[in-house]
């Protein structure tokens, strides 16, 4: 009884964006001179689309930590992040899909903590009736184990940073059309969105910090196959991973135990 996730599927949204190649439009016009003189600087102003595109690029690519929070609807599934995770496969946070099936994530080198909630172990494909013994038992737990466990490294593998940076880099899809359109805020964050159409016909757009480091802070597609968003935050920012208390822990081999095909 397990129960996979797509495994790093906010990556191949992110390289979607990221991989982005081609003309860039320099039509923007964000240096206009009425601004208030308290308005942050635009200090990607003087760049073309493809300019900021490939800095925002190599920014994640030497960020050593962020957090990533994911809603991705394909329609047939869906899936949501919200994982900070960094370079070493450390990572907390949370991972599930749209039915309301989710589980908290810690991993912390090779060791792994998982807490399913009730809906997680009793869908159909995880464990059913069965699911319902499983989450009475496990209620309020954590299944620990590591990596050498299958249940668990499936889902530590979202964990990877590494992993996700090593798919952007690899990357060498061609697009054009590349619009750099006027800057705007994410909250209190000055950035310049860049738009292109996606290959299934729907809208991608990234904004990208247009003040300190050029960090893709959001990723929105609109429309298409794979419509969904994801937020990029705390850049460089360690990774609590603070194990749970032994008393809120389980060994997996106890689940396996009980539940073990």
């Amino acid at each position: 009884m397990t129960r996979k996730y797509g495994v790093l599927g906010a990556t191949a949204c992110v390289v979607a964006v990221l991989g982005l190649t081609g003309c860039g439009n320099d039509s923007d016009s964000d240096s206009k001179s009425d601004k208030a003189s308290q308005e942050p600087k635009n200090e990607l102003a003087n760049l073309s689309a493809q300019q900021i595109s490939d800095k925002a690029k190599e920014a994640l690519l030497g960020a050593t930590s962020l957090r990533m929070k994911m809603d991705q609807d394909t329609g047939t599934e869906s899936l949501k992040i919200n994982l900070a995770l960094d370079k070493k496969g450390n990572c907390n946070g949370t991972i599930g899909d749209g039915q309301g099936a989710s589980s908290e994530l810690i991993k912390a080198d090779t060791k792994v903590w998982m807490k399913p909630n009730a809906t997680f172990w009793t869908q159909p494909d995880v464990g059913g009736k069965e699911g319902e013994a499983a989450a009475e038992l496990f209620k309020g737990r954590y299944i620990h184990g590591t990596t050498d466990d299958e249940m668990l490294k499936a889902n530590a593998d979202m964990c990877n940073l590494a992993a996700m940076q090593a798919s952007i880099k690899a990357d060498s899809e061609t697009k054009d059309k590349l619009t750099k359109d006027e800057p705007t805020k994410l909250a209190t964050q000055l950035v310049v969105p860049l738009t292109s159409p996606s290959d299934d016909g729907g809208k991608q757009t990234m904004y990208v910090a247009a003040t300190g480091t050029p960090y893709p802070l959001k990723i929105n597609v609109v429309g298409g196959k794979e419509p969904g968003t994801v937020e990029l935050s705390d850049y460089e920012k360690p990774v609590d991973t603070t194990p749970p208390p032994a008393s809120e822990g389980i060994d997996i081999a106890k689940f396996e135990e009980q539940f073990g095909n």
